[in-house]
């Protein structure tokens, strides 16, 4: 009688190496290079499921005439993924897999072969990650990897849906700071007289407008008209259309998606305020000495020009620090208290109606919400 644990079949030849642990191994046409092309696999079960493994792994190799040949994480990096990022891309987006990779992944996957990269090997990497930083380059590597698969050049997904991964202790998870309405109040009475960065806070805050495409609109983009307003006077009403976006790395550059492309509606009081700085070109100007020079403001100035209104003199000082880039999320913070539902906040800034960034990065209520949300439980309790 044959020994069922070590029959070969047609497909190719399974071991029974320990009990219910078994190697199956086959092969199945050519590499480029004339070799011939062989894949094994461990399965753990019956020998019924390592005949079923043999014939799954016989139809990827039919299918995928990648599986099978020798080709390392550096070579499908370097010869397709960053090759593709840098031409559907931005060049910003597509620097940052190259610095990521770099420094935090060839090391440890770079001469591996790819369908030698597993969950458990992905779990020890991520353990040595600085905390601060582990979501990043985790989500780097699994762009990486689930390119690599959606490409033929990987059996297995180790980084899909079916793979959670647990980041190292330490990270920072809540989101940077954002202001109440009373800072926003505050902030709108004070920095109305800077005809610089006013307009450009106004789109942010107001529209709930990145700093990027805050800084790529121009006064032609805005349309305006008059409404009546609920105290009997009439305001000015604004529509933003986004259509670009400018960075420091980029230049004028279109949206990340066609998401971002959008109408975004402003209203009192930011229509008004941003309505008597009606200009001509760029919202947001250099400028040469007091003068506003025409040309759009530098996307590296910005910061510091913020930063600066902060210090002694400045138009907003003694206000709690927060930085500009805080103010999309002021924004969406300020939307959400107001009782607009997510997925019409995710959309209005241009993101998906599941996005997960709304809540990961960008709300942070504040203390008076939290008193103001006490209080509605308190009545309801009385």
């Amino acid at each position: 009688m044959v020994d069922d644990s070590k029959r070969r079949s047609r497909l190719g030849t399974k071991q029974e190496v320990s009990p219910g642990v078994w190697r199956i191994r086959m092969s199945c046409g050519y590499r480029s290079d004339g070799t011939q092309r062989r894949m094994s696999k461990t399965i753990h079960g019956t020998v019924r499921d390592a005949d079923a493994a043999l014939v799954r792994l016989a139809d990827d190799m039919g299918r995928c005439m990648a599986v099978g040949d020798d080709m390392t994480l550096d070579e499908y990096f370097h010869g397709y993924f960053l090759p593709m990022k840098e031409s559907t891309t931005t060049k910003a987006n597509a620097k940052t897999y190259e610095s990521i990779y770099r420094t935090h992944i060839a090391d440890e996957f770079g001469s591996s072969y790819l369908n030698s990269i597993d969950n458990i090997r992905i779990q020890h990497w991520v353990n040595d990650l600085p905390p601060q930083s582990a979501a990043n380059y985790v989500r780097a590597l699994r762009a990486i990897l689930n390119q690599a698969h959606f490409d033929h050049a990987m059996l297995e997904q180790p980084m899909g849906p079916d793979y959670k991964y647990r980041l190292p202790r330490g990270r920072r998870n809540a989101p940077k700071p954002v202001w109440g309405a009373q800072e926003i109040a505050e902030c709108l009475r004070r920095l109305e007289g800077d005809e610089q960065l006013f307009p450009l806070w106004v789109c942010m805050v107001g529209a709930g407008l990145s700093r990027s495409e805050a800084l790529a609109l121009d006064w032609e983009s805005i349309a305006w008209t008059q409404v009546l307003g609920m105290d009997g006077r009439k305001h000015w009403s604004a529509l933003l259309t986004v259509e670009q976006a400018y960075t420091a790395v980029d230049g004028m550059k279109e949206p990340k998606n066609d998401r971002r492309y959008r109408t975004v509606p402003l209203r009192p009081p930011f229509s008004d305020a941003l309505h008597e700085h009606l200009g001509t070109g760029p919202i947001c100007q250099s400028r040469h000495g007091s003068k506003l020079t025409g040309k759009r403001l530098t996307p590296c100035y910005v910061p510091r020009r913020w930063k600066a209104l902060f210090a002694e003199g400045g138009a907003l000082h003694g206000m709690p620090w927060c930085e500009i880039g805080r103010m999309r999320a002021t924004y969406s913070t300020l939307m959400q208290r107001a009782g607009v539902e997510s997925s019409v906040i995710n959309a209005m800034q241009g993101r998906t109606t599941n996005s997960p960034v709304l809540y990961t990065n960008y709300l942070n209520p504040g203390n008076d919400t939290y008193t103001e949300s006490a209080d509605t439980m308190a009545r309801y309790i009385v």
